[in-house]
């Protein structure tokens, strides 16, 4: 795979229903499997800055442990309030059962990635 894609996983080590957080040049990801489709979304919440993978996936969203706010996987827009920013959502590729994150084309969300 080309750059800008980066491996960040094996498809195989996230089960359908989980994700995993990754961090590529320090800034947190979670990959997400629904299904067998992958998704990538950024590791912060964008109502009160905080990991989203303390939180617990919910069908094809990720929910925050703080306050409950859902966001879609695919779009990264929040499904109901407090939240009413969206977080970045980033492309994913699956070849020969290696995960690729595009980090340097994010959607959603206007504030940048957090680095931890």
């Amino acid at each position: 795979m080309d750059k800008p894609f980066i491996p960040v996983a094996r498809a195989d080590a996230i089960a359908p229903g989980r994700f995993l957080k990754v961090a590529v040049a320090a800034v947190p990801y979670i990959i997400a499997n629904v299904g067998g489709r992958f998704y990538a979304v950024e590791d912060n919440c964008s109502h009160e800055d905080y990991p989203l993978s303390y939180g617990c996936l919910d069908g094809d969203r990720i929910k925050c442990p703080l306050h409950g706010s859902r966001f879609s996987l695919a779009t990264g827009e929040p499904m109901e309030e407090p939240a009413t920013e969206p977080i970045h959502t980033y492309r994913i590729v699956v070849a020969k059962g290696q995960i690729w994150l595009d980090p340097t084309t994010p959607t959603g969300s206007s504030h940048p990635p957090t680095p931890v």
